[in-house]
């Protein structure tokens, strides 16, 4: 079944990854985009996570991760190949009510982290509901390049619109106008 997409704000989020090897990479330089806290735990990181941690709020733990680490957290991502080590951390954030995502475990998963494309603040989530992460990520790859350029500059002003007309039939229609000509101008 497929799932619902829901975004959610992620702006100084306290967020967990446990494990810092090529997997947590990619989820580490997907995340940072939308500027939460990182807290990565691991017994060795990876050089280019080190790296990211110099220019984003990242705070890297060299050490083996308890439970614990798993309270008052916003969402936690498992990315460790140790399935038991995955069974526990799901247990423990399911009884504590947090959003989880074992890393190429979707049974332990209470979040699919999708395939992302993001252009300022365009953002486009793609997910096959854990049974096929690599068609998400070539739709992406497929999709990134059907983006029209000047995206950001028809969010930006349709922001304007919304934030200085008042609400009502005659500002909907003319953003409604204004979207329908940017995309009719591309074909």
């Amino acid at each position: 079944m497929a799932l619902f997409p829901m975004f959610v704000d992620l702006k100084d989020q306290n967020c967990l990854i446990i494990g810092a090897g090529e997997v947590a990479l990619r989820k580490i330089e997907q995340l940072v985009k939308f500027t939460p806290n990182l807290t990565v735990i691991a017994p060795a990181i990876h050089e280019e996570i080190y790296t990211l941690a110099q220019v984003h709020s990242i705070i890297l733990i060299e050490r083996e991760y308890g439970l614990e680490d798993c309270e008052n957290r916003f969402l936690v991502i498992g990315a460790l190949d140790d399935l038991r080590e995955q069974e526990k951390i799901y247990a423990a954030c399911m009884t504590l009510k947090i959003p989880v995502n074992c890393v190429d475990s979707p049974a332990l998963c209470s979040f699919i982290f999708p395939a992302l494309i993001v252009e300022g603040d365009l953002c486009v989530g793609i997910n096959t509901a854990g049974k096929a992460p690599a068609v998400s990520s070539a739709l992406r790859h497929y999709l990134t390049s059907l983006i029209p350029q000047k995206i950001s500059v028809l969010i930006d002003e349709v922001h304007s619109i919304r934030q200085n007309e008042l609400v009502g039939k005659e500002r909907q229609e003319k953003i409604i106008g204004m979207c329908r000509n940017f995309f009719n101008s591309l074909c």
